[in-house]
């Protein structure tokens, strides 16, 4: 029983396969038609015949053609019969080669009602035929095909074949390409490309220029980098994926300009018609905020009215701008006070100290918090922790002065009305009988009255703190010093409008109208320092004390400040040049508060800036003596050299086939390194002519006894500087053995010799030079334990008023005068003078009278010695470290 239902079963399966043979077989003349239009768009779609089309007319084309042979195949198969039972019982019988078409019995039925016995008899006849049908299979589709259409199909399937190889590695390029209308295949050259990422503006650098295949490891930029890209040779628009467009420009009919910002790492990827144009893998590294925090406990400066703010700031790209943001504790709503910290430039980590004078705030005095608010340069903005500190605050000698400050602090913080320090105002003005302070008195009476006019008495409080600031210098120097001082503070205050004016207007702010009115107020401004320091000498002269004059190479002490102000307000430097303000105010508070004791110090110290600047005066024209001497000798030994070479070299020029490598390198100009010098082996000395020797030797004894009196020089100036500094200067002595060993070489009628003397005796100098200035800076120059007094720029700029350390730079610690040896008479000569003090013979500033252009032997000379190095570079048997400078120095040429 379980046989004949597993027979049945087969039969069943066989059928339905048998079925669907036959059904294939029906389709071939349905869609015969349709194979072949799309065999021959294949085929043309290999010889690129679509592709060549516009893209419109290519996807017209293709819809026509394949569209029709979608229909024409669609109408035949909806066309197909279905194969009758009979007609797949006859193939079964066929294919499995059964005799006498058992499977008739299947369907045959006996002719008398079935039923009974007779019923089951035929049912088991039925189940013994199927039984016996043993295996049964289907042959595959046998299509009824003509001889015209297998030459047909064997020639379209040959064209096929020979299209693909001919289209070799294109093949499925083209193939693509036509069935996808605005795709070009890879037989159609790339586009152009030229790409490049623009770093943002807050990290500045070079472009990085992009390949259409990259290599390598990822690139990396800043977050906010700009990808531009330049498409050429396409017609299609190109599509950039992995970055946030920006634009997108067509430049002509074959050209796109695309623009994106990289705003994550991942890859970028630049397509145009379907092909990749280029693929990058950028690793955008993230704009973070600035770390900012306090470097310590701010508090108020001892023995001064300015208030230290440490500081310490960190952001990759460098910070903006920072700020201290100080209210009164528990009042988040109330009065925030923002005090700008002045930075060295841009600084990625830095860490400094800020001394801003918050005397004249109404917190002045108060316990406050405060917290620093920092703004990277690509607008990124954090905050510190709030840290509670009191700010310093100015004592005031005169009991009416303290009145009034303490009146003006009650109506800044609102703790008064208008109409009630009037009235206070009123009670004071009768504790006074100083004419020059009836008249301020009454006007900010009358400006904070109830029926002034609107916004009278927002001037108050600036006359209220000039008031209490002249009452307390007319109470310890009188009325002229204190005349003098509200003139500096006015003048003080004129010029620092004029600053936030000009820089308020950005650009517009250098025009030559606003450049005249700051200059004018400048001038004011020196006026009235140069007459509060002529009171100041003549308060020192009163006491007894003479004051040397001010050590300055200009008209007066002040000269060089405001040019260097002016200057910074020109070129848009506003942090700088209210900076050197700022600077300018503590030198005048330092010349308000001085007492006898300082002004004796700053005579001392006056006078041994002015020693100072006289031995810098006389190692200069030592060192300019000693190098005359070195070019005679210079001249002599190039003399006596050329008479004796042949007649047909005396052309002044030595073969350069025979000299050394670092001799030629110096012929260029050129320093050679030190190992150069060492693996050079040593080289006879030229020959000299002993007639032209002996005829030298007038200016020879000469020079000795030149060489000789420098000498002296040199020992004297050696001494004076040990006992002006309390530190000895050994570079004199150096120098001072160096000059005899040339002196000796003189006596000997050696100029040679005499040259190497007289040149280390120069580097003794210039080392000597160093050391002067290092020792004056460091406390000598008579400046004493406490350092610089700061009352007059007597030594050309000063400080900040704050330190800075870190990566962008440092600033020193001296207070608001750097110390005494910073400035030499000489600076402007030395400029155009190289180490050595020699005249520059082809500078490049405008003082330089000597430049010249090299004639044309001296050219020539130059290309010869230049083709030997290359000679020499290409000569692997040299030294390995010669070859390597060598190959790293003509890479420039």
């Amino acid at each position: 029983m379980a046989d004949s239902f597993a027979a049945a079963a087969r039969l069943a399966s066989v059928r339905r396969r048998a079925r669907r043979v036959l059904w294939w077989e029906h389709a071939w003349p349905a869609l015969r038609w349709s194979l072949l239009l799309a065999a021959l768009y294949l085929l043309a779609c290999l010889a690129r015949i679509p592709q060549s089309l516009p893209d419109w007319l290519h996807a017209l084309f293709e819809l026509t053609v394949l569209g029709t042979a979608f229909w024409l195949g669609v109408k035949g198969l909806r066309a197909i019969p279905q194969p009758t039972d009979a007609q797949v019982d006859r193939r079964i019988e066929r294919d499995s080669h059964l005799a006498y078409q058992p499977l008739l019995t299947l369907a045959d039925r006996p002719a008398y009602a079935a039923d009974g016995e007779q019923g089951a008899i035929w049912t088991q006849h039925v189940q013994r035929v199927v039984s016996s049908l043993g295996p049964l299979k289907v042959s595959l589709p046998k299509p009824d095909v003509t001889k015209q259409e297998k030459l047909g199909l064997a020639s379209i399937a040959a064209a096929l074949a020979i299209a693909a190889v001919l289209s070799g590695s294109h093949s499925q390029s083209r193939l693509h390409a036509g069935l996808m209308p605005g795709v070009d295949d890879d037989s159609i050259p790339l586009p152009s490309v030229q790409a490049w990422i623009d770093r943002p503006s807050y990290a500045p650098g070079a472009p990085v220029f992009l390949s259409q295949t990259q290599q390598g490891n990822p690139i990396h930029v800043p977050q906010g980098a700009i990808l531009n890209a330049t498409i050429t040779g396409t017609s299609g628009r190109p599509v950039l994926r992995g970055a946030t467009s920006i634009s997108h420009d067509r430049l002509d009919e074959q050209s796109w300009s695309e623009k994106a910002t990289l705003q994550q790492t991942g890859t970028v990827t630049l397509k145009a018609r379907g092909r990749t144009l280029g693929s990058w893998r950028v690793n955008v590294e993230p704009d973070l905020p600035p770390v900012v925090a306090w470097d310590g406990k701010p508090a108020p400066q001892k023995d001064d009215w300015r208030t230290s703010l440490p500081w310490h700031v960190q952001q990759t790209y460098g910070v903006a701008s920072l700020e201290a943001e100080i209210r009164l504790p528990d009042l988040p709503k109330g009065r925030v006070v923002r005090v700008p910290v002045p930075l060295n430039g841009h600084p990625k980590d830095a860490k400094g100290e800020a001394h801003p004078d918050l005397s004249s705030d109404p917190f002045a005095g108060m316990e406050v918090e405060g917290r620093l608010h920092a703004v990277s340069v690509s607008g990124r903005e954090n905050h510190s922790a709030f840290l509670r500190f009191h700010l310093g605050s100015r004592k005031f000698s005169d009991p009416l002065a303290r009145a009034i400050v303490a009146l003006r602090r009650r109506l800044m913080l609102g703790q008064e009305r208008p109409q009630q320090a009037a009235d206070e105002l009123k009670l004071l003005t009768q504790t006074t009988d100083v004419p020059a302070l009836l008249a301020p008195l009454g006007l900010d009476i009358a400006s904070l009255q109830s029926n002034a006019p609107k916004g009278a008495g927002e001037q108050v409080p600036g006359q209220l703190w000039a008031l209490a600031l002249y009452l307390d210098d007319l109470r310890r120097d009188g009325p002229e010093i204190a005349d003098a001082a509200a003139a500096v503070r006015a003048a003080q205050q004129s010029v620092q409008q004029q600053l936030d004016h000009m820089q308020s207007l950005g650009d517009k702010g250098h025009t030559l109208a606003e450049q005249e009115e700051l200059q004018k107020r400048t001038k004011a401004l020196k006026d009235a320092l140069n007459h509060r320091m002529q009171l100041l000498f003549q308060k020192a002269a009163q006491s007894g004390i003479m004051m040397p004059q001010s050590g300055t190479s200009s008209a007066d002490p002040w000269s060089d400040q405001m040019q260097r102000l002016q200057n910074d307000a020109s070129q848009g430097h506003g942090d700088e040049a209210l900076r050197k303000l700022q600077q300018m105010e503590d030198m005048a508070e330092h010349m308000r508060q001085a007492t006898p004791e300082d002004l004796k110090a700053l005579a001392a110290q006056m006078k041994a800036q002015e020693e100072a600047r006289a031995q810098r005066a006389a190692l200069h024209d030592l060192v300019h003596r000693e190098t005359t001497l070195l070019d005679h000798a210079q001249a002599r030994l190039s003399a006596a050299r050329k008479a004796a070479l042949p007649p047909d070299q005396q052309d002044g020029h030595e073969d350069i086939s025979q000299m050394s490598t670092a001799d030629l390198l110096r012929q260029l100009g050129m320093q050679p390194p030190p190992n150069m010098e060492q693996s050079a082996s040593p080289k006879p000395a030229a020959p000299v002519d002993p007639a032209t020797v002996a005829a030298q030797s007038p200016e020879r004894r000469a020079d000795h006894a030149f060489q000789r009196a420098l000498s002296r020089v040199d020992e004297i100036l050696g001494r004076r500087v040990k006992d002006l500094t309390g530190k000895p200067a050994t570079a004199f002595d150096k120098a001072k053995a160096d000059m005899q060993d040339a002196r000796k070489a003189l006596a000997d009628r050696k100029d040679d010799q005499a040259l190497t003397a007289e040149q280390k005796a120069l580097a003794d100098l210039s080392e000597a030079g160093k050391q002067m200035r290092q020792s004056q800076k460091s406390g000598g120059s008579g400046q004493g334990k406490g350092g610089s007094l700061s009352f007059i720029p007597s030594m050309g700029g000063g400080g900040s008023g704050q330190q800075q350390h870190g990566k962008a730079g440092q600033q020193g610690e001296g207070g608001d005068q750097p110390d005494a040896g910073d400035d030499d008479d000489g600076d402007e000569d030395r400029k155009d003078q190289d180490p050595l003090g020699r005249k520059l013979g082809e500078g490049q500033s405008g003082k330089d009278s000597d430049a010249h252009i090299p004639d044309r032997n001296a050219r020539d000379r130059a290309r010869d010695i230049e083709r030997e190095l290359r000679r020499r570079a290409s000569d692997r048997t040299r030294p390995q470290g010669e070859l390597d400078y060598l190959e790293r120095l003509l890479k420039s040429f």
